[in-house]
């Protein structure tokens, strides 16, 4: 008796074992690549209301509307990442020479007393200088290590190289997607409903609804700081400029905001003697970069977006911490539709629990 039951445990054991096993090496083979097919992921939910006017426009078919998609994710995000790269490849050179060349003067407190003529300030210097000592000691003490540190970062590709070739494979998964979409989006959720009934396809309609607002709130909102940010980088001849527009979309992405990337460079026009470029880059970013945000999240705030700032900023540090660059801009979005499913779950149980 106990012989046939083994015989069936086994027997339903095997395929289950398969199957696991089939879909453990599936899931290693394109884990490289689970950043670039999340990515096309949240672009083709982002873009299928436009991709659907543009197949309406052509009449059903499908060849048109994919390339104009193609095109317009190939002017937005690949072009400009490809060139934020090149400027950072070139930037890194400058920087660890910078690093390894720089000199830190330091004032005497007799110097600076014959200036001031104030004894506290001078003692405030000797403090002032101890700092500066102590900064030198760690730079010449940690100089060399520097470069490598540097050297790794760009051959472990993180921040150049993977970086573009994922958010190229993003727009190229995004395509397919697009090309497919009212068949893969119907059998998608057919598979969910299968599995968890109506409940499941009301929370696909809020994922989807989640990513839309968090892109464009989000994504959106940094986008737009960085761009507006920029003319006014380019207006007062900043070096490096599209290194500082990089850091203007970072900072906005994990919600610390631009001024830590504008109110330096003002400062740093101010001790070069352009007072007038200063005071543009300061109003500029006060007014026009703050404006810009306020907008786009006004927008995107009245169609149903609703992310903590703290959530937004610990999804993109973690998504960095997980998956590199590209994971500034998919932790948010990872977080924003967690965190909507959630409260979805918790207002139907509620709603449930009251009938």
């Amino acid at each position: 008796m106990a012989q046939p039951k083994t015989r069936e445990i086994v027997e339903r054991g095997i395929p289950i074992l398969a199957l696991t096993l089939l879909f453990l090496l599936g899931y290693l083979t394109l884990q490289p690549f689970l950043p670039a097919i999340v990515w096309g992921c949240i672009l083709s939910v982002c873009l299928r209301p436009f991709h659907d006017r543009l197949k309406s426009r052509f009449k059903g078919h499908a060849f048109w509307p994919t390339f104009i998609s193609a095109s317009l994710m190939t002017l937005v995000f690949v072009i400009p990442v490809s060139g934020l790269s090149f400027a950072l490849v070139t930037f890194l050179p400058d920087l660890m020479l910078w690093v390894s060349q720089a000199r830190i003067p330091l004032m005497s407190p007799d110097d600076f007393d014959s200036v001031t003529g104030d004894p506290v300030t001078g003692e405030l210097t000797i403090i002032w200088n101890e700092l500066l000592a102590d900064l030198q000691s760690i730079r010449q003490q940690f100089g060399l290590e520097f470069r490598p540190v540097v050297t790794w970062l760009v051959a472990e590709g993180r921040l150049i190289g993977v970086f573009v070739l994922e958010f190229v494979l993003g727009v190229f998964v995004a395509t397919a997607l697009l090309h497919r979409a009212r068949p893969i989006s119907e059998g998608f959720r057919q598979v969910a409903e299968n599995v968890g009934g109506s409940f499941a396809g009301e929370m696909i309609d809020r994922a989807v609804i989640t990513v839309r607002a968090t892109v464009f709130g989000v994504l959106g909102s940094a986008a737009a700081q960085s761009a507006v940010a920029t003319i006014a980088f380019v207006i007062v001849g900043a070096p490096h400029w599209p290194i500082l527009a990089l850091l203007t979309f970072l900072l906005a992405m994990i919600q610390i905001g631009p001024v830590l990337v504008w109110l330096p460079l003002s400062v740093w026009l101010w001790s070069n003697d352009q007072q007038t470029a200063s005071i543009f880059m300061a109003l500029w970013g006060l007014f026009a970069v703050g404006f810009s945000d306020n907008v786009v999240k006004t927008l995107v705030v009245s169609k149903g977006s609703s992310l903590p700032s703290i959530l937004a900023f610990l999804g993109a540090i973690g998504g960095f911490l997980t998956w590199g660059i590209m994971g500034i801009v998919l932790g948010p979005v990872v977080i924003a539709v967690c965190y909507q499913l959630v409260l979805k779950w918790v207002t139907t149980e509620r709603v449930d629990s009251a009938h």
